[in-house]
């Protein structure tokens, strides 16, 4: 991997990598995605809605705070941006406090914890204070 920048292949195969490669930055549940055009952009889970624990208040939710964070940093480099420092300021913050999350806990089933969605996402705002 370290001797691509871009590997193209047909979306199957492609989600079918990046589910993979996830497992090396500590799971699904951690993993944050970015598709990037000129000059938009969407940030997502890698893990996508997740259907088959939806409504049970198990699911990770450091992937999807994390793109919170992906999306300030990237407005903070758009021409239009009001406050890009700010922007850069909130997006290290969080990415900060999902850290601490993630190295302190609480943490979901996915990361050997027993915790809820809530508690966790209760922890990074905890973190942000």
């Amino acid at each position: 991997p370290a001797h691509f920048d871009v590997i193209v292949t047909t979306n199957l195969f492609g989600d079918i990598l990046s589910d993979v490669a996830s497992y090396w930055g500590g799971g699904l549940g951690l993993a944050v995605s970015a598709n990037l055009g000129e000059t938009r952009a969407l940030f997502e889970p890698v893990h996508g809605s997740a259907p088959d624990i939806a409504g049970k208040g198990v699911a990770n939710p450091l992937a999807a705070i994390g793109c919170a964070a992906q999306l300030l940093e990237w407005l903070s480099a758009r021409p239009a941006a009001a406050d890009p420092a700010a922007l850069k300021t909130a997006a290290g913050r969080i990415s900060a406090a999902v850290a601490q999350v993630q190295a302190n806990g609480p943490r979901t089933p996915d990361m050997g914890g027993s915790a809820t969605t809530a508690e966790v996402t209760r922890a990074v705002l905890a973190a942000l204070a």
